[in-house]
């Protein structure tokens, strides 16, 4: 069964008892009330009927107390100039003769706007506030004429966060984030706005003065440091963030609010990270360094941008020299690793099992009348036999050993920890494989590929070209007793 839709309560406030209208949406339902008792009901759209008022000015007071999306009911033309001149761009206006034919309308369209605009101020990846809320909100405290209590802003930047995009991807870091949001709105349920403001940064609008302030954004601080983010469901990465705490009243413009926001977190990062500092702290700090504060502030932008800038440029060159690393030992056809990884390996391999009494084999790897195909079918399909065969090569061989190309149509494949008898078995079965795979030629036509191959097991005078020289012996003795077979 469907679940039913939930009615929308809609506060009808007028003296006057007009009628119901006769074609009011299904969803809607309607709910007459009394000025004097209108703040005890629970509704979701207000019909404020101008009449019922004292004058403009009241009506303006209730609608802007009411924060709901709201119809006004008017009469005359004059009243509806008067409301469109304070009436919010999202909320309507409808005349008193005509509700039957428009109010569901204007009603529908109130409340569909309305929705748009709470949208609108919500970040959508993490489903908080966005900085277009946050900037709303701060303006608003700014301006107030009101005495209103103390309110502590905690502005959070997540420390080193585009490590964690350029290691893990855009992806996880959005996940990140959206965890990073839920943190800070499970742990601020009462504040007056959580919100996310951009990239890895997030502000909590807090009742309290900055002491208690302080206190919380160290709450946080603890919460993020010790939380465990899952990158999958083997690994998880932990993460920091550097916190500022400022008090949102006494700041002349929203400009001075965020540059004493940005004081404190450039603080607290050029401080080792992690940390929280309150703009009564950044301000002991450049008393102490016998300097102006904007001379203080900075030093810091400076210290943080150059460690920032270092740390940057460390793993770029940490990924050139990886990527350049990996193509002078790869092989660029086949993809696996080349005669010049194959040479330091390999040696490798015979020091350390002399040096452990270790067991090691090789096969080495010939592909039979192999100047024949590209003569028949031409180099580029030779070069696509080459590459099906390391392909071959590789899905049959076991976890921990070597796939390299030797040079031209011969491979050699190491086998740390593995006797000749092991080797021999694992060789027929790569020898089976590659026999039964087809390669289609770019003409069309089918073949398939054989091999010779030459194992053996490493012995105690062996050295590398000793080693590599008794493996092509075997190669050419499985040659010439006929190839396609496997000699140990």
């Amino acid at each position: 069964m469907d679940e039913q839709v939930k009615a929308i309560r809609v506060a009808w406030c007028s003296s006057l008892d007009l009628p119901q209208p006769t074609n009011m949406p299904l969803n809607f339902e309607w709910i007459p009330v009394e000025i004097s008792t209108f703040f005890e009901q629970d509704f979701d759209v207000f019909v404020l009927d101008i009449r019922t008022c004292e004058n403009p000015e009241k009506a303006k007071h209730l609608y802007t107390t009411v924060d709901k999306p709201t119809v006004v009911l008017v009469e005359t033309i004059e009243q509806e100039s008067a409301v469109l001149a304070w009436l919010e761009a999202e909320d309507e206006t409808c005349k008193c003769d005509a509700i039957n034919q428009q109010i569901g309308f204007r009603l529908q369209r109130t409340v569909w706007h309305n929705q748009q605009k709470h949208l609108f101020n919500l970040d959508k990846l993490t489903g908080i506030g966005n900085f277009r809320k946050f900037n709303d909100y701060a303006i608003q405290l700014l301006t107030s004429n009101e005495e209103v209590e103390p309110v502590s802003l905690i502005y959070l930047d997540i420390d080193r966060f585009k490590f964690i995009n350029d290691r893990y991807g855009h992806i996880t870091g959005d996940q990140i984030l959206q965890e990073i949001g839920q943190i800070l709105q499970n742990y601020s349920q009462g504040a007056g706005l959580v919100a996310r403001t951009g990239g890895d940064k997030f502000a909590v609008c807090m009742r309290g003065s900055i002491e208690q302030g302080k206190a919380f954004a160290e709450f946080i601080r603890t919460q993020i440091e010790t939380h465990e983010f899952k990158l999958n469901a083997m690994s998880s990465v932990r993460l920091t963030a550097s916190l500022g705490v400022v008090s949102m009243i006494g700041h002349a413009s929203i400009e001075q609010l965020w540059q004493e926001i940005n004081q404190c977190i450039y603080a607290a990062k050029q401080k080792g990270r992690n940390q929280v500092v309150t703009s009564e702290e950044f301000d002991a700090i450049a008393d102490a360094s016998g300097q102006d504060k904007l001379i203080t502030d900075f030093e810091h932008r400076i210290r943080v941008t150059a460690e920032r800038m270092i740390s940057e440029m460390v793993l770029k060159a940490s990924r050139l020299a990886n990527k350049y690393r990996v193509e002078a030992e790869l092989d660029g056809l086949t993809e696996v690793f080349n005669r010049r990884y194959l040479d330091r390996l390999l040696a490798r391999e015979i020091e350390k099992c002399h040096k452990y009494q270790q067991r090691l084999t090789i096969l080495l790897l010939d592909l039979d009348h192999f100047g024949e195909v590209n003569r028949t079918y031409g180099f580029p399909t030779g070069d696509q036999a080459l590459k099906t065969a390391a392909q071959v090569f590789q899905t049959n061989v076991r976890a921990g050993d070597w796939v390299t190309r030797y040079g031209g149509e011969e491979f050699c494949i190491v086998m740390s920890n593995t006797d000749l008898n092991t080797g021999c078995q694992i060789a027929e079965r790569i020898r089976l494989a590659l026999s039964e795979e087809m390669i289609t030629a770019y003409n069309g036509q089918q073949f398939r590929l054989t091999t010779s191959i030459g194992v053996v097991e490493l012995i105690a005078e062996n050295d590398l070209v000793s080693f590599l020289q008794r493996a092509s012996d075997k190669v050419r003795e499985a040659k010439k007793n006929g190839r396609n077979q496997t000699c140990c």
